[in-house]
């Protein structure tokens, strides 16, 4: 009875600690800045920069804001999956995880177009503070090696400890190199790079990027943004396999908050976590002026209490000028509330952002690629496989690959080059469409995997790295 009592409160402590949406950027900075005392003048004038930026985007398209969702071509995004077997069955195998991933990329589409059914909700007097980033996502289709892709890898770790540390660095480094055992970056010119897993070490935190300006020469690989593997897609159906920590989360805007790093703006209180006003000794802001003064986080979902607005802080007066008539943005995707409480980036901000994706933007390569959409003609190694929608993940590998596919599998038989037989794997279990082979006890080169099906058979490549 004892015993079960404290499995009972350390369970009740766990999911409250993800109660609150927790992003580690700030942390991450703080961990650079530790190593290099020279970095926090960099992010200071990045920071500053931002309004010059928005300023400049705004006279250049006079638009307010908003851009046509036909100016800036659709970004590839490809999902990089590590989780253990139980974790697998928790964001409900591999049909969930395609439900995760195509969910995920409609999220984000909604968010950064003006388009989320939920905008109904924004007050008045903040409707024109409805901005448009106009910037589209996609499910990269090819990989840089030619070969057809599901939009992810999916990578299946051991038990223990099942997740990833985030390291000196605090950028969970490990996480995204095969060398380490995570899934090393597609060319980070031109797909953004999603990793999701379990953080082993900081279970409060929800997401984490690792945005271009923080980057090094020897770090540059590691561009991109790391999630909580629970918080991947929108999972707004009622059933808590897909999220069994609660409800907060369950709607996609973990990425949604996280891609807003990505694309260099910040948290709209300006990461100082002491309630301190942009007027006050920190003097801390997220540098972008349509996002009123605002002394924290928010957590949850506040009721408003202004009408046609939101809700005032410790912020709210300035001698005596009331620096927030229409309240703060707890609404703001950049904020900490939960899902259901975020709703807009500002005009400032979507400029900002599209101001990355444009001729001259830092990350404008990442939308000369429309070809990575497109499953290619030529299969090359083999990822995606005709009707049986048949999947080997990664593909190259360095050892243990995923093997999936939209029907029972019957039989695996794994063939060298010259064709011999030197493995076969009979049906598993209960996952009758998949199943992962570890081929780290082999020699390096090409191998050829026969799937057979009941109604047929499908062999596809696959290299050993």
């Amino acid at each position: 009875m004892k015993k079960s009592l404290i499995s009972c409160l350390l369970l009740l402590w766990f999911f409250g600690a993800l109660a609150q949406r927790k992003c580690g950027i700030a942390d991450e900075r703080n961990a650079m800045i530790a190593q290099d005392a020279s970095w926090i003048q960099k992010f200071e004038n990045q920071r500053i920069s931002l309004q010059s930026i928005a300023d400049q985007y705004l006279q250049q398209h006079n638009s307010g804001g908003e851009h046509k969702s036909t100016t800036i071509p659709t970004i590839p995004v490809i999902f990089h999956i590590m989780v253990t077997n139980a974790q697998l069955a928790r964001m409900g195998g591999m049909d969930g995880i395609q439900m995760r991933v195509d969910s995920q990329i409609a999220v984000l589409n909604r968010d950064y177009n003006r388009q989320n059914p939920d905008s109904l909700v924004i007050p008045d007097l903040w409707k024109p503070l409805y901005g448009n980033a106009g910037i589209h996502f996609g499910l990269a289709h090819t990989s840089p090696m030619g070969w057809n892709s599901p939009g992810y890898e999916l990578k299946i770790i051991p038990d223990l400890p099942g997740g990833f540390n985030a390291g000196s660095g605090g950028n969970y480094g490990e996480a995204k190199y095969d060398s380490t055992g995570g899934l090393s970056a597609w060319d980070i010119s031109k797909y953004i790079n999603v990793w999701c897993y379990n953080f082993a070490d900081a279970s409060g935190y929800l997401g984490l990027t690792y945005a271009k300006s923080f980057t090094t020469a020897t770090t540059r690989n590691q561009e991109g943004i790391s999630i909580y593997y629970p918080a991947l897609g929108c999972q707004d159906t009622g059933n808590t396999l897909f999220f069994p920590y609660g409800h907060s989360f369950r709607l996609g805007r973990t990425l949604t908050h996280e891609m807003g790093h990505y694309f260099e703006i910040w948290h709209t209180w300006g990461d100082d976590g002491f309630d301190e006003c942009p007027w006050t000794a920190l003097k801390r802001d997220d540098g972008i002026a349509d996002t009123p003064p605002q002394g924290n986080s928010t957590a949850g979902n506040p009721v408003y209490s202004i009408s046609g607005g939101t809700i005032n802080d410790v912020c709210k007066d300035s001698m005596t000028v009331n620096m927030q008539p229409i309240g703060y943005a707890c609404l703001d995707f950049m904020d900490y509330t939960d899902d259901s409480g975020m709703h807009l980036f500002t005009p400032m901000q979507a400029a900002v952002m599209a101001s990355m994706v444009l001729p001259g933007g830092q990350s404008y390569s990442l939308t000369q690629h429309p070809e990575l959409l497109q499953y290619p003609a030529n299969t090359g190694i083999a990822g995606v496989k005709g009707d049986f929608n048949f999947i080997i993940s990664p593909n190259p590998t360095t050892g243990l690959i995923c093997v999936s596919s939209s029907q029972k599998i019957q039989k695996l038989e794994l063939y060298n080059a010259i064709g011999q037989e030197i493995r076969q794997t009979p049906t598993p279990g209960q996952q009758e469409n998949y199943y992962s082979i570890d081929l780290s006890g082999f020699s390096k080169g090409i191998y050829f995997l026969r799937c057979n099906f009941a109604s047929g058979s499908v062999i596809s490549k696959v290299l050993l790295q």
